[in-house]
């Protein structure tokens, strides 16, 4: 049996390349070269039984999903040229740093059956592996990206930290209190649905901050702006290892009011909660 491996860094969430891992599971022919058909032959409650074409190889495999070790192992149980398993596994690199990078790693364990085989995993193999946990890395980076760019809509902007809700929604608060900001209320709304309606709904909490002195200038202006007081932070989850964190746009907010007076105070507002973004920002992945 020869064992190949090959291991790097990915700078993405661990859920992230979990994703890409069962993608390339499910389409091979979109990750593998030489993978022209893909056919599945039984589900089974953690993996499943395929069969793969491409390069004239008729190829069967049992597929089984460990998500508790990060691994996805394939078992071959027909290949005209080899016998063994590959395992696709993804763990984080430090479990103290929740941004810390994820390790993938490609381990091919294989005895060849034939002399071409043998020469295949001495000659070509290792290079091959290599291309493989590449591209994920790749794959996975350009994804992280996408998902680390800041959100914005007409009302609110905010920003999806690479963190779970439990572990994200704390360091909120402190970014918040940092900036002056308190919170007068939190809502719990996963709660309130249950308690309510008894309906199942994602973690999200909408806390209620105020800076106290740029509230007292904002009520000697516009008596009535406590309509629209407090500035509302949503945070919420969006998978198991992300959290969305979303606040209301003072100048848009404050801009329904018509007083030329508050534009510049909401103007400062908006800079102080852009502030707390911008700490949150070193957990965006």
């Amino acid at each position: 049996m020869r064992k190949i491996s090959h291991s790097c860094e990915v700078h993405a969430a661990l859920d992230t390349v979990w994703k890409l891992l069962i993608e390339k599971m499910e389409q091979p022919h979109s990750y593998l070269p030489g993978v022209t058909q893909s056919r599945t032959l039984q589900h089974y409650g953690n993996g499943l039984l395929r069969e793969i074409k491409g390069e004239g190889l008729l190829i069967t495999e049992k597929v089984v999903l460990d998500k508790t070790h990060g691994e996805v192992r394939y078992f071959l149980l027909e290949h005209p040229l080899f016998t063994g398993r590959v395992v696709n596994r993804v763990v984080p690199s430090s479990v103290q740093s929740p941004v810390a990078p994820q390790v993938l790693t490609i381990e091919v364990d294989w005895a060849p059956k034939d002399d071409q085989a043998e020469r295949m995993i001495r000659s070509d193999l290792p290079e091959q592996i290599q291309r493989e946990v590449i591209s994920l890395k790749e794959r996975a980076e350009a994804m992280e990206a996408q998902e680390s760019k800041p959100l914005t809509t007409p009302y609110a902007f905010g920003i999806t930290m690479a963190l779970p809700f439990a572990d994200a929604l704390p360091r909120v608060h402190q970014e918040l209190q940092r900036e002056g900001f308190g919170v007068l209320f939190e809502i719990d709304v996963k709660q309130k649905f249950k308690e309510k309606l008894d309906k199942e709904f994602r973690n999200y909490h909408i806390l209620g901050a105020c800076n106290p002195g740029l509230a007292y200038q904002a009520f000697g202006v516009e008596i009535d702006i406590g309509t629209l007081l407090p500035c509302n932070v949503a945070v919420y989850s969006v998978s198991e290892s992300r959290t969305v964190v979303m606040v209301m746009d003072p100048v848009a907010g404050l801009s329904l009011v018509g007083n030329s007076q508050l534009n510049e105070l909401s103007v400062t507002v908006k800079q102080s909660l852009q502030r707390v973004m911008a700490g949150l920002h070193p957990f965006t992945g």
